[in-house]
């Protein structure tokens, strides 16, 4: 897509095309649900029932992270560089 057809916006002072946003949040949103509903079934193999809340939390914050170096991996950057 050319750079005239998208939507871009500014986000913490970097500027970000409105598929990319939304294509990030997905693959994060999707990692962080995935890694907290396999808690219960890491628990059951792991036979320590107590363990339970503590590995959602563990596990949904490990995905969100997956998901941000994917994004970061795959999404280009829209920084236009200017040299003097």
């Amino acid at each position: 897509m050319d750079k005239v057809g998208q939507n871009l916006y500014e986000i913490f002072g970097e500027v970000i095309a409105e598929h990319d946003f939304l294509k990030a949040f997905l693959i994060t949103s999707m990692l962080a649900f995935l890694m907290y509903f396999s808690a219960p079934q890491i628990v059951k193999m792991l036979g320590r029932e107590d363990l339970l809340n503590a590995l959602r939390v563990t596990l949904s914050a490990l995905g969100a992270f997956l998901g941000f170096i994917i994004s970061t991996a795959t999404i280009e950057p829209k920084r236009v560089v200017e040299e003097e």
